[in-house]
């Protein structure tokens, strides 16, 4: 299989992880007493430990301190800082508005690409618009009162740029760290960290029947730790840039699984925006490389 190729599938596996994420994260607090603030700071606390514990069985071969443990801590501490974001953000926002502000990172990711000379596909003048508006008709229904609170549309723009930073410099970090696995350990560790950090000002709680632990853990595994795991690993193999784009299907795979499992029914105007955004998809990944001259900084 080739790099782009393997780079996309597990670009894709992170988006339906992180979907999967955003539905345990609606799903735990309706089925427990936790806050979203508690589950935020538990999915870390969960997923770090099994990292470790992954870790520790494989035996890395250069030990358990990487390459750059510092900068892998603080990628953990941006991650953790996005999660917070949107957290604040919903609560002042609706989730489809809330979508449509944040989903500005994979423009964000090209820019910058752009203005450091880096790759990108040649077609993303035309892939982004597409995919921004698949996501409008996928997320936003039409003929509802648009309301919008300023302080939770800045939130929402600077958990978009929480998101960019972290896509660009895990692109940039990984390239140093030879085990992407214990690079991820320590990414999931500074994440825990910064949710440790909230607690005197947000407390904690944990579930109280046995369904409550079992969505939290699917949580910390299927909705935290895959996800980081496919992403670190694909967006050396795709680049930040392209990357970015195929995570924009995390919305429409969430809307996919509500409709499966939750009961909720698909609009025809969100088949489709959710068509628009895997054509805007596939558009970028068959797309070749813009040849600019290559940076590393």
């Amino acid at each position: 299989m080739k790099k782009q190729q393997l780079g996309f599938i597990l670009m894709a596996l992170s988006a339906v992880g992180l979907a999967v994420g955003t539905i345990l994260m609606k799903l735990v607090p309706q089925n427990t007493t936790m806050t979203p603030a508690h589950v935020a700071v538990w999915r870390f606390s969960i997923a770090a430990p099994l990292m470790w514990l992954m870790t520790v069985i494989r035996q890395p071969k250069s030990g358990f301190i990487p390459d750059r443990p510092w900068w892998l801590i603080g990628l953990g501490v941006i991650y953790s800082l996005a999660s917070l974001f949107a957290l604040l953000a919903l609560e002042r926002l609706s989730s489809s508005l809330y979508v449509i502000i944040v989903y500005i990172y994979p423009s964000l990711v090209v820019i910058y690409s752009l203005i450091i000379g880096k790759s990108v596909p040649r077609l993303w003048w035309l892939g982004l618009p597409i995919t921004l508006i698949g996501l409008v008709l996928t997320v936003f229904e039409f003929g509802q009162s648009l309301q919008v609170d300023l302080v939770g549309f800045l939130i929402s723009v600077l958990n978009g740029f929480a998101i960019a930073a972290y896509m660009i410099l895990s692109e940039k970090i990984f390239k140093f760290v030879r085990e992407r696995q214990l690079g991820t350990t320590w990414v999931n560790t500074g994440a825990m960290l910064a949710g440790f950090l909230l607690i005197p000002f947000m407390g904690v709680s944990s579930p109280e029947s046995l369904g409550g632990w079992i969505l939290l853990i699917s949580l910390g595994i299927f909705g935290t730790l895959i996800p980081i795991l496919a992403l670190n690993s694909g967006v050396q193999m795709v680049g930040a840039a392209r990357g970015s784009v195929i995570v924009t299907l995390q919305p429409v795979v969430a809307v996919l699984i509500s409709t499966i499992f939750l009961g909720d029914i698909l609009t025809l105007q969100q088949w489709a925006g959710g068509a628009l955004v895997i054509i805007a998809i596939v558009l970028l990944q068959r797309s070749p490389d813009r040849n600019t001259k290559k940076s590393d900084l």
